[in-house]
């Protein structure tokens, strides 16, 4: 799914307006009318036991409100109210031609400027409509219109949010200060980066998407940096693996990963990286990691300083987990950059010697899959700045890194030059020690088996956020899941995903 950015929302639709003959007037009308009929589907329980409060601003948002009540009041709904917060010279032309409409429709209209003392009065709804700020609000939500969103938080009765919730950020998921907490949001056209990152999912609730007549070649040549990476994508790039096929087509996977203390790191990997479908894996510390082939009798293990080892024609290779910061790493870091069009996935300990040793640039069709944590050491900034802005974070990182960057979390971001593909899977189950080394080892065992770097990296880290969705869905308590778990469970949400 392509997403627009408030930038390319803009841009799409002064282009629809200049070579379409599309008037502000008619996609507001389209929307309005898509948004009304999803509403009367969605809520003819609340739409039938109470009235329905509908809150506007004074811009665009506020006008595609106006014209869900008009089309809910022609519909039958007569125990409907327009509340505006809209003062005299912040209201848009559009506004104000379908406020008119409204008026002369009959539909009450309160103007909580003049009368706050109304307020109260939205709770009592039984359905709220948040019409206040649009996709591009780039500041912070103050009075009066701060009050006004406490109020309709406060409210019990379901709230649903036009294009976006007021005071979210579409670009980033942050919210202004202030934000409206919507179960259900209708989205016009294209969906918004922002609601899938960060604070933007508590916000935005069920999320629609509803097209409003803007040509396609439009929407496809204008939202070119943000996508997002759900099941159908990663099916569709899962490899299938012919019944008479040997392990040599499945390709080896090297896992560098491991020592003294940190034996575990390397054991999650590269169990992970068998169970992604890699035909061999070896595991290679700066010590042999030979105390551990009890928990993993089927992996190959070696000691990095062991010539035959790199004399191995690998087809991906893992570093970093549980490896150290110091020099050594740096020089196997280099050591496999020298191998010429060999995938690699650098993680943890490997990240951080990259920084410390001034390794970046590495090479293009390598992947970074930092947290916020260590991609602070790369961009030296604070987590805090790049939990901020996840986008661009990442693509910062891309930029300086020379390669993919997986910037986990939630939720993950994949950059890679100037597009973003943000991973639709995952939760707080996975804010556990050893559940970044699990995704390393499928990562790269799906780059073993010739994914490319981009495809790879997404679907991992989508079935990586899947294990971890199942494992809410059956009925599973968050706090309970281990990096263990996660790679026992590995084969079953590959099944799941196929079937």
């Amino acid at each position: 799914m392509r997403l627009a950015t408030a930038k390319q929302t803009a841009r799409i639709d002064e282009l629809c307006r200049q070579d379409y003959g599309l008037s502000d007037d008619l996609m507001m009308e389209a929307a309005g009318v898509s948004a009304a009929r999803e509403i009367m589907q969605t809520f003819l329980p609340e739409l039938s036991r109470g009235g329905v409060a509908v809150v506007c601003g004074p811009g665009h948002n506020g006008a595609d409100g106006l014209v869900v009540a008009r089309h809910l009041h022609s519909a039958g709904h007569r125990r409907l109210r327009v509340f505006m917060v809209a003062p005299g010279a912040a209201r848009s032309e559009a506004f104000s031609t379908q406020l008119e409409r409204v008026v002369r429709q009959g539909i009450p209209v309160t103007d909580l400027i003049t009368d706050p003392s109304e307020l109260p009065k939205i709770k009592g709804a039984a359905l709220i409509v948040d019409a206040i700020f649009g996709v591009g609000l780039n500041r912070e939500v103050t009075a009066p219109f701060a009050a006004i969103i406490d109020v309709m938080n406060e409210a019990v009765a379901p709230k649903l949010s036009l294009d976006t919730p007021s005071g979210l950020n579409c670009d980033t998921g942050m919210t202004m200060g202030r934000a409206v907490r919507a179960g259900m949001t209708l989205t016009f056209s294209l969906a918004k980066p922002g609601f899938f990152v960060s604070e933007g999912p508590a916000h935005v609730g069920r999320l629609r998407t509803l097209a409003i007549g803007q040509p396609r070649k439009v929407l496809l040549e204008e939202a070119r940096t943000h996508y997002l990476f759900g099941e159908k994508l990663a099916r569709r790039n899962l490899l299938p693996r012919a019944d008479l096929s040997n392990k040599s087509d499945h390709g080896k996977l090297l896992v560098l990963a491991g020592r003294e203390g940190y034996w575990g790191a390397g054991l999650l990997a590269s169990a992970s990286g068998f169970r992604a479908g890699a035909g061999y894996v070896y595991w290679a510390g700066f010590e042999a990691p030979y105390a551990m082939l009890k928990e993993l009798p089927e992996v190959l293990t070696g000691n990095i300083a062991d010539e035959n080892l790199w004399r191995t024609s690998f087809t991906a290779a893992c570093v970093g987990p549980g490896l150290g910061v110091g020099a050594a790493t740096a020089q196997v870091i280099e050591r496999l950059r020298r191998i010429k069009d060999l995938p690699v996935v650098v993680d943890a300990d490997a990240i951080t010697a990259c920084v410390e040793h001034k390794l970046f640039p590495l090479p293009a069709h390598w992947i970074l899959t930092p947290h916020a944590g260590e991609l602070a050491r790369v961009l030296k900034i604070s987590a805090a700045e790049i939990e901020g802005d996840r986008f661009h974070a990442a693509k910062l990182g891309a930029r300086i890194a020379g390669c993919h960057v997986l910037l986990k979390g939630f939720r993950s971001v994949l950059a890679y030059k100037d597009r973003c593909v943000v991973i639709h899977s995952g939760n707080s189950a996975l804010a556990k020690a050893g559940t970044g080394d699990v995704l390393t080892g499928i990562i790269g065992g799906f780059l073993a088996q010739g994914l490319k770097p981009l495809k790879a990296a997404a679907a991992g880290a989508y079935l990586h956020g899947r294990m971890a969705d199942d494992w809410i869905r059956d009925g599973k308590d968050k706090a309970g899941l281990t990096a263990s778990d996660l790679k026992e469970l590995l084969p079953r949400a590959l099944k799941r995903l196929r079937d």
